[in-house]
């Protein structure tokens, strides 16, 4: 099987490493557009986590963006609390199969995640390169520790700054550090600007 079999609604196995390649989590999403992002849809079906800045909580929805050349990913994060509990979100994808990789092809899920669940912010990892494999609907991705939280209204919070110091990569990996923290400054400085593929669809 090739990427050209893969349809919005699709199934895939979602698989997040340790910055040591450690295996973190692991659980299911819907394809939404597979392309450069790649656009995947899942629900948090963990134990409530509480932060200082939000909760990911049981039911809350992600619509979440895989850059294939990018060092970092971006989860828009929405509030399942109302969302209804047996919403077909993969039938949803399946009946808006369009595939271009523009705002329009996005908006009948957008709208539909929206109306029901506020966008509470974005949250954005930083990583090493996404491995995508459509043949075995597997996406793996290794967490670099450094994050941003981006709240749906307020500027962004640079977040685990000492953890990704703790991983001197620096030292180590230089062009892998150069290239996070020019992300890094950009995202900080322009976060709406960069989170805008989920803006327009989430009003």
């Amino acid at each position: 099987m090739n990427a050209s079999f893969l349809r919005p609604g699709d199934i895939i196995r979602i698989e997040k490493l340790a910055p040591n390649g450690q295996p973190v989590i692991s659980y299911d999403g819907w394809l939404v557009h597979d392309g450069d992002p790649i656009l995947l849809l899942a629900v948090w079906q963990n134990a409530d986590l509480a932060k200082p800045y939000t909760i990911f909580a049981r039911g809350d929805l992600l619509l979440e963006a895989y850059y294939r050349q990018r060092p970092y990913n971006i989860f828009a994060l929405f509030d399942g609390v109302q969302a209804p509990p047996d919403a077909d979100w993969g039938k949803i994808l399946a009946d808006s199969s369009d595939s271009r990789p523009d705002s329009a092809s996005l908006q009948p899920l957008c709208q539909a995640v929206a109306a029901q669940c506020p966008l509470k912010g974005y949250y954005i990892n930083f990583t090493r390169p996404v491995r995508y494999e459509p043949a075995s609907r597997r996406l793996v991705w290794r967490d670099m520790a450094l994050d941003i939280w981006v709240p749906a209204d307020g500027p962004p919070l640079a977040l685990d700054e000492d953890e990704y110091r703790a991983l001197n990569l620096r030292q180590t990996e230089p062009e892998l550090d150069r290239r996070i923290q020019q992300a890094r400054r950009n995202l900080l400085h322009q976060a709406k600007a960069h989170t805008g593929i989920f803006v327009a669809q989430s009003k």
